[in-house]
């Protein structure tokens, strides 16, 4: 109560608009949402707005009540709000040429692009702030904080010896009377032994850590505590400490918990999942990824449900959950879509901070950025689905999440598969055996697509493939002869070069209609079905090696084209007695 106390009398004395009392009052207030102790932050905007109702009595402290809402919002992650909040008290403060507010808006505003993944704007705000506030000297803490989050960007984009360069040229200033408070010194401190860490000097590293950590506590300073035990956390996992890792971001968690810091806590759950991830541990990882996820969807924080739902798709495609993982991406790539859209509309509001020409140009090139990692996102997503469905199957269940079976009254079938495979294993060891058919099938493959013919499966030495779905093709009885021939001709070249290495081929055709679609929940797969594929296999069944045995449906499409040998008609099990052609070429 004796710090509201005492904000109550300073708010008296700012209320009968003298500049000086204002400043004290914003000045207070501005440290104590900084630290976010003493007072809730709540109650801090409350007694700013009363600034706003009260335009007449200080526009420096309308303008001051404006800045502190877009602090506040910032702290919450409310990036487009805060920036709209900044942006009305920026031009405020230039009407009144208050330059040094300039610079604290442009810090704000800096930290939200930054929130909102955009690095190149956030460094462009936060060192124009950072030269004004630091030429200026009158706001001590703030040019600490300008410096402290100029260095943090530069530790984020690699350039480790700016960073150092900033820190020990705000290192002076946390002796001067006007960091009486000490607010942002543990702050410094953990920010040097970041530093320190990226450059590999982990003596020196460790050393500012424990030191930020020990003054944080002496000044119950706890959201720079939590932060500290949440940047040592990163440490311990640099150097393979992993149970210390995991125990400073749970003692962070705790922090952050009680003080309802749900945001950066979110965090400390993304880096516990990095270690489970090192450890190979993916279904901890999972979990606290899903435990994140509640408090990023709840909190509607961007930037980490974009990171959680990113992680997410990989876990689960690497423990061969495709439809799961396909679901997160999906997620992944509208919100990306989502936050660049949302990023290029502040982008241009805030373009009159900067040098217009200069700006736009730059604008176009950030755009284009965006575009293509939005294209690169889409485009592993597709690859994803390509690999297991055709492509029109592929779209349809990507814009409808289902899709439906259908029937095909002109297609052909063709099956291979080699003789004596059973017999023929013991000449192989398992390495020799997976590699040889693995050459063989990614040839069948490229001939396939060659025609225009979808492959269905391989099942054991067996292939399958389909030509006149999912799209209708005139001449399907054709293409799959000449890739069947292809296929033959591949084989024996094989077999010329190999010997008893390779297999002896052969294949079987038939020409009809088929019902395909896709089945299964879990590595689904699309499939087809019908009489017309049970007879293709049926002359697969009966082929000699290196013939291609086919039907007389098919062998009625095709005889204008290919010469063919008849075989009369030949007894199959379950089909009575079926005309076979061999083709002659």
């Amino acid at each position: 109560m004796e710090a509201l106390d005492n904000l109550e009398l300073l708010f008296r004395d700012a209320q009968r608009g003298n500049e000086h009392a204002v400043d004290v009052f914003f000045h207070e207030v501005l440290e104590r949402i900084s630290l976010a102790q003493g007072v809730d932050v709540s109650t801090l905007v409350d007694f700013t707005t009363w600034f706003r109702n009260n335009p007449d009595i200080s526009k420096k402290g309308l303008a001051f009540s404006l800045f502190t809402a877009g602090f506040v919002a910032s702290f919450y992650s409310k990036h487009g709000i805060s920036i709209d909040q900044c942006s009305d008290a920026n031009d405020i403060f230039a009407e009144i040429e208050y330059t040094d507010g300039v610079a604290m808006c442009a810090i704000v505003i800096g930290t939200n692009y930054r929130g909102m993944g955009n690095l190149e704007l956030a460094i462009q705000h936060l060192t124009e702030a950072y030269s004004q506030l630091y030429k200026s000297g009158k706001i001590i803490h703030f040019v600490i904080a300008s410096g402290l989050q100029l260095a943090d960007l530069h530790v984020e984009t690699g350039n480790y010896q700016d960073a150092l360069a900033v820190c020990q040229e705000v290192w002076p200033l946390t002796m001067l009377a006007g960091n009486k408070r000490k607010i942002f010194d543990a702050r410094l401190l953990n920010t040097m032994g970041g530093v320190y860490s990226k450059l590999g000097n982990n003596v020196l590293a460790l050393q500012h850590f424990r030191k930020a950590l020990e003054q944080s506590r002496e000044l119950n300073q706890l959201p720079v505590t939590a932060r500290i035990l949440t940047d040592m956390g990163w440490y311990y996992l640099s150097v393979g400490e992993h149970a210390e890792a995991i125990a400073f971001n749970e003692q962070a968690m705790d922090i952050r918990q009680g003080l309802q810091l749900l945001n950066p806590m979110i965090t400390n759950l993304i880096n516990v999942t990095t270690i489970y991830e090192g450890q190979k541990c993916p279904d901890e990882a999972i979990k606290k990824l899903h435990e994140g996820l509640k408090y990023a969807e709840d909190l509607k924080v961007k930037m980490k449900l974009l990171q959680i739902l990113k992680k997410l798709s990989a876990l689960y495609e690497h423990k061969g959950d495709v439809v799961t993982s396909l679901a997160y991406y999906k997620r992944y790539n509208a919100l990306l879509e989502e936050q660049n859209n949302e990023l290029h509309e502040q982008k241009i509001k805030n373009i009159k901070l900067f040098v217009e020409a200069e700006q736009a140009m730059k604008q176009n090139e950030i755009i284009k950025a965006q575009k293509e990692e939005i294209e690169r996102e889409k485009l592993r997503s597709d690859t994803l689905l390509l690999n297991i469905l055709p492509a029109e199957v592929a779209e349809e269940l990507k814009n409808s999440d289902s899709a439906e079976a259908r029937y095909f009254n002109n297609v052909t079938v063709l099956f291979t598969d080699f003789i004596d495979f059973t017999a023929a294993v013991s000449r192989f060891t398992p390495r020799q055996l997976v590699s040889e058919l693995h050459e063989c099938f990614k040839a069948f493959d490229e001939i396939t697509s060659k025609y225009e013919i979808e492959k269905i499966k391989t099942v054991g030495d067996a292939y399958m493939a389909v030509c006149g779905l999912p799209v209708e093709n005139k001449t399907h009885a054709e293409n799959v002869v000449r890739a069947a021939i292809e296929i033959r001709d591949f084989m024996k070249d094989r077999i010329d070069h190999l010997g008893e290495r390779t297999f002896d081929v052969r294949i079987g055709i038939n020409s009809g209609s088929v019902v395909a679609g896709i089945v299964g929940v879990k590595k689904f797969a699309y499939d087809i079905w019908g009489d017309t594929v049970n007879t293709a296999a049926r002359m697969e069944q009966n082929s000699d090696a290196g013939k291609i045995n086919i039907s007389e449906t098919t062998y009625n499409l095709i005889k204008d084209s290919f010469p063919c040998d008849c075989r009369g008609e030949i007894d199959v099990k379950g089909k009575g007695l079926l005309k076979m052609y061999y083709l002659s070429v």
